[in-house]
């Protein structure tokens, strides 16, 4: 048996900012990752890698190998396969057991198998994981199709549609209106307009039942309506599930999305092991039910809570639940979301009031590569507290999604940002005078006094 302090299992994002935290505060404890892969990628960048953007799937790598240097740490590649809770042990596939004081589970999710659509694993079909051997192959096999189907209208699915069209490809994309859980409709309009510029071909509303297969391979899609779409080859980007495998036979307490039952310390029901990132239950910041949003900066903000109360609860220290903050470039427009949409709103049963605010991104409007700012922003029908909030900007406005983020995290109320101050300049903001967070403010301001 070989004895372990801090073991992190897992090698994504929140595996190497929890490793750096612990080290950062406890410098006296050792800290050992192990991860089943040599590479691991950066999963938000994986659909760069099918356009223009990114030459292979080498530029897309986590430097694991050069971030485990500098922060002190030790590298194990393995693939860990049981806990033993009561001994504090794990065994991994080489044979070898480890000891530890403190375990944080980091095992981040895998594509979901949809297995509704029959014929989903054909040959010619690909799936989405975070894997680089799948990922290259994938890369190689899509460069010489012509044709392309995606089914799934979320962030992956859409993203990797905008580059494989960038590519030359004829995409075609199937599901819901775009990214439904994240925007409503008239912000995901915008999204629509330039995917259709771009010449991908989206058919809002469908469903595939079937894959179809000829000579061996699929040959395209068969929807709803029996009507059958012919492709090259189809990627089905259809969600991911949280990867288990090491928690489910521990004893470790499992929750409704399939996910690691953790409190808001990121503790599992077992003494001295955590859970972060996409292997762990999310609760939503709002309506305080289980969310199955899983965000690399969810995963990181966790990772450094689980860091601050590892060895003693540090109270101001805890994850109060994630707020689903996203954000996504088309072209050169940037879409943002935090918090509830309305129609999330509507389902939860929350009384709310919102507005929408169209400005100019520079100011004044006459200045060159100025670009709309649409802002919509939800708040509480009684109090006022910011509960959600959508953005379309230019590139500029990337970043005030994030802004917003802090504002709901921090509860503010729409009384609170008529008074915000910002620092606004011509060539990086929208005019003082109709800054769009504090115009929107004001515009619900006067909503309450309507009523």
């Amino acid at each position: 048996m070989i004895k372990k302090e801090i073991l992190v299992i897992g090698g994504g994002p929140s595996a190497m900012v929890v490793a750096g935290g612990c080290r950062m505060f406890y410098p006296n404890k050792s800290v050992s990752i192990i991860k089943k892969d040599t590479d691991s990628m950066v999963p938000c960048g994986i659909p760069y890698v099918f356009g223009n953007l990114l030459a292979s799937v080498e530029d897309d790598m986590i430097p694991c190998g050069d971030m485990a240097a500098k922060m002190g740490t030790e590298l194990i590649y393995d693939k860990a396969l049981k806990i033993d809770g009561e001994a504090k042990t794990l065994t991994c596939k080489s044979g070898e057991v480890y000891s530890y004081e403190k375990l944080i589970i980091a095992t981040g999710s895998t594509p979901k198998v949809p297995k509704k659509i029959k014929n989903y694993d054909a040959k010619g079909v690909f799936q989405v994981p975070k894997s680089p051997d799948y990922i290259r192959k994938m890369q190689s096999a899509l460069a010489d199709v012509q044709e392309v189907i995606i089914v799934g209208t979320g962030f992956i699915g859409v993203e990797v549609a905008d580059e494989l069209q960038s590519a030359g490809k004829k995409v075609t994309l199937i599901g819901p209106r775009l990214l439904k859980s994240s925007f409503d409709e008239e912000v995901s309009v915008y999204m629509e307009k330039i995917i259709d510029k771009n010449g991908v071909k989206l058919l809002k509303g469908e469903r595939v039942t079937e894959i179809v297969i000829k000579k061996g391979r699929a040959y395209g899609v068969k929807l709803k309506s029996d009507t059958v779409i012919k492709a090259d080859a189809i990627i089905l980007a259809t969600g991911y599930a949280p990867n288990i495998d090491v928690a489910q036979e521990s004893g470790i307490h499992i929750g409704e999305f399939g996910a690691i039952r953790v409190d808001e310390y990121m503790r599992t029901n077992i003494t001295d092991i955590f859970a972060i990132g996409d292997c762990a239950e999310k609760r939503d910041f709002i309506t305080r039910r289980v969310s199955p949003v899983m965000l690399a900066s969810t995963a990181t903000a966790e990772a450094r809570v689980a860091a601050a109360n590892l060895f003693s609860i540090n109270l101001v220290k805890s994850f109060k639940g994630t707020i689903g903050i996203f954000s996504t470039v088309m072209n050169d427009q940037a879409f943002g979301s935090a918090g509830v949409t309305e129609s999330q709103a509507k389902k939860e049963g929350i009384e709310y009031i919102s507005t929408v605010v169209k400005v100019a991104g520079k100011h004044p409007a006459v200045l060159p590569n100025t670009q709309e700012q649409v802002i919509k922003l939800i708040a509480t029908k009684k109090g006022g507290v910011v509960i959600g909030a959508q953005l379309v900007g230019g590139l500029d406005a990337g970043e005030m999604i994030n802004m917003l983020g802090a504002i709901i995290e921090s509860r503010y109320t729409i009384f609170d940002l008529i008074g915000l101050q910002v620092a606004t300049h011509p060539l990086l903001t929208s005019a003082p005078t109709t800054y769009p967070v504090m115009q929107a403010a004001q515009m619900l301001v006067a909503q309450f006094f309507k009523e």
